[in-house]
């Protein structure tokens, strides 16, 4: 089997790659002209030299300019007007050591007011240009493969591929394989799905050259134990960080999928080099607390009780019971998810 995923692996290793690229507004500002005008006011020169200094020392960067008018005067004369507006912030960037091959303009004349023109306040908001400074990147295509962490067969799945922009989601083929393009230094989460197993994510950061992204997900059959990652709360309480609570949706979906499933929140405390704690203890407590914080979040969503319980275990199951590093004690204070029936053996 090991065989098997390695030439999975091995055929899209490496296959990350730049497509093409696509520009990112990085700087944006707005000139204003008098009516009719398409000479530049004095006070644009500061705006304009202030974008200049911006782009010094950049070599991936174009320009974009978008000129537009109020809705005084003919269609025709209004675009011939937005045109020259256009143009008279280009020559301005040119004189200015800006190379004019970076340089690109459009012209709509009135039809993009930003505002109502029946008033001279408004009016002088459409008489306007929006001059942008936009970074070109590489579009770098992420590919990975979804399997069975212990048979690391190819396993058809769910893929939701999530940026500061928004999410995607994806359905992986026979061969677990799925592929999306970001633009080169996006940060991106990946979550991957798929019935009778848990959930999984990973996070990467999308740059040339990149190995592909492997997410062996683990079977959920009875009595199987996942961590739930991410999941971190306030220092010696049960309450959730704020970026943690994005993880709380993932476990009400897994169990959603699995719906013949009945699992146990198990919360666990870190107390290294010490004996196991009191279940009349405040650290005790403070395991089972965790644990509930997770199990109310699934009750109120619409899990049944039938289906889920709680219960903490205090200090008395670390992974690391002498733990000296952070990433150890890290996994001491763990919340888990348990099958306690309907797994899919």
């Amino acid at each position: 089997m090991k065989c098997l995923f390695s030439s999975i692996l091995a055929v899209i290793l490496f296959q990350i790659s730049l497509a093409q690229t696509a520009e990112k507004p990085m700087f944006s500002t707005e000139v204003y002209f008098d009516f009719g005008k398409h000479d530049l006011r004095s006070k644009t020169d500061s705006l304009l030299l202030n974008l200049r200094d911006y782009v010094k020392g950049k070599d991936n960067f174009t320009i974009r300019i978008t000129a537009h008018t109020d809705s005084i005067g003919s269609l025709a004369n209004n675009l011939a007007l937005s045109q020259r507006r256009a143009q008279s912030i280009k020559d301005f960037l040119v004189k200015n050591s800006i190379d004019a091959a970076r340089i690109s303009f459009a012209y709509f004349g009135e039809k993009k007011p930003v505002t109502d023109n029946r008033t001279e306040e408004g009016r002088q908001q459409n008489r306007r240009a929006t001059v942008e400074v936009l970074l070109t990147l590489p579009i770098v295509i992420i590919e990975g493969v979804v399997t069975d962490e212990k048979t690391f067969q190819p396993l058809t799945a769910e893929v939701i591929i999530r940026t500061k922009e928004g999410s995607d989601t994806l359905l992986t083929g026979a061969d677990g394989r799925f592929r999306t393009e970001q633009l080169s230094g996006t940060v991106v989460g990946i979550d991957a799905y798929a019935k009778c197993h848990f959930m999984r994510t990973e996070m990467v950061k999308a740059m040339p050259k990149m190995s592909a992204v492997n997410l062996p997900l683990r079977p959920a059959n009875t009595g199987a134990i996942a961590d739930i990652g991410n999941l971190y709360f306030v220092g010696n309480q049960p309450v959730l960080l704020e970026s943690s609570k994005p993880e709380l949706p993932k476990i009400l979906r897994f169990l959603q999928d699995n719906p013949d499933m009945k699992i146990e929140i198990a919360g666990h405390v870190n107390r290294p080099n010490n004996p196991p704690v009191l279940k009349s203890s405040w650290d005790f407590k403070l395991s089972e607390d965790r644990a509930k914080t997770v199990y109310n979040y699934l009750i109120e969503n619409g899990i049944t009780a039938e289906r889920v319980s709680w219960k903490g275990y205090g200090n008395h199951e670390m992974r690391f019971p002498k733990a000296i590093y952070e990433k150890e004690q890290a996994l001491n204070r763990r919340v888990e998810m348990r099958v306690l029936e309907g797994g899919c053996e």
